[in-house]
Parts: structure tokens; sequence; C-alpha cells
């Protein structure tokens, strides 16, 4: 059976690439490990942000009037939903986005989700890195250093367009070389594959964009009647 190594693979993608095409039914030995460790790796940074307390400010004036039980229900809860959006990133991104690139580009669906542990390392590492930064300086902003919408802010301020550049980061451009340097060999048309890889992160980009800026939660809470 022939391995899975994240960090060789990584610098050495041939190998990975004939690795992948040889194996029996897809499985590579050691894979599954670094699958969980990948998996693990994204829960722990959603459950380090929320320790150290980014989108929990609401919660603060429960403790200033005396409420410790209720605040410590709320941290729990709020913990608990940390949790479940570690997953659904996770999902999101080795599920929903390969899904994606698979109808878009016709390269094998599980050969994809191979490629895109690195993807999701390195974006869950930049925003582990941007939580650290946070904790330095003591405070938080709603954009990350890694990309231009903190720049831009100081030239032109438009909500949709600070966080639609917000989500273009270093890391999004990690992600479409990775993805780039291992599927163009799956494919006769490279510069096309290069095309509707940048076009995914566009239209992520401009997704979440559009529910960081739209009242998303009130909308839930209107409709369930709270």
């Amino acid at each position: 059976m022939f391995e899975y190594k994240f960090w060789h693979h990584l610098s050495h993608p041939s190998q990975l690439i004939h690795n992948i095409e040889r194996s029996e039914d897809q499985r590579l030995l050691g894979y599954r490990r670094v699958l969980l460790a990948i998996f693990g790796f994204t829960l722990l940074f959603f459950i380090i942000r929320n320790f150290w307390g980014m989108n929990t400010t609401d919660l603060t004036a429960l403790l200033v009037n005396g409420e410790g039980d209720l605040y410590s229900f709320a941290r729990l809860m709020s913990l608990i939903g940390s949790i479940l959006a570690g997953i659904l990133f996770f999902i999101v991104h080795y599920y929903v986005i390969t899904y994606l690139i698979h109808l878009l580009t016709n390269i094998d669906y599980g050969w994809i989700r191979k490629i895109q542990l690195y993807v999701i390392f390195f974006v869950v590492l930049e925003k582990l890195l941007t939580v650290m930064i946070f904790a330095i300086a003591g405070y938080s902003t709603q954009f990350t250093m890694f990309s231009l919408a903190p720049m831009m802010a100081y030239v032109y301020y438009h909500d949709y367009l600070l966080f639609f550049l917000n989500q273009l980061t270093v890391a999004s451009i990690i992600a479409v070389w990775i993805q780039y340097i291992f599927l163009s060999n799956w494919t006769d048309r490279p510069k096309a594959l290069l095309f509707k890889l940048i076009l995914i992160q566009i239209v992520l980009a401009s997704l979440v964009a559009l529910y960081s800026i739209l009242p998303v939660l009130t909308w839930i809470e209107g409709w369930l009647g709270l």
C-alpha cells in the first residue's frame, strides 16, 4: 500500500500524484491519521478562539450584572456553538468545495479530497496566527492583517467591499497554488483549471461578505418567533 506523507508530499507533489493514481480503492497508508489530525487541528482552533473570547463580547454584560450562572451557561453554549462551527467549516472545505471542484473539472472526487487537506491546514493556520496576533495586541478587529481589507479601510470604507477583501487572504493564494500544483496534473486544460480555482475563491468570498453584512441571525430569530 502506498503512503500519504503530508509534509514530504507537499514538496514532492509528483510522488503523491503517483501514489494516488496507483493506490487500490484510493487507500493510502497514513491518510486517515492525517485526516483526523487536520480535523482535530480545526476544532482546536475554534475552541481556542472561543476561550480567548472572540465573538462573545455580548455575554460580558451578564457577568457585569452579577449573573454568573447565566454567564457560565451562555459561555458553555457559545463553546458548543464554536465546536459545531468548526465541524461545519471542515465539512464545507473537505466535502462541499471538493465536490464543487469535481463538478467543474471532472477530476476524481477522492483524489481532490486528499489535496484539500493541505488547503484546510493552511487556511486554519492563518486564522490561528490572526487570533494569536490579536491576543498579543490585546484586542481584535473585524479584518485580518493577512488581507487587503485593513489597508482599504483607510482609503475607502464600504462594508461589503471590505468583508469581500477580508476573505481573499494569503491563505487563499496558497490554497489556489496548492490546488493548481496537484490538480493540473489531472487535466488537459491547466489554464482553465486555474481560472476555475480563482473563481471559486471569489464566489466564496462574495457569499461570506454578503452573509457578514446581512442581519441573518435577526431574520432567523424572526422566523422562529424568538
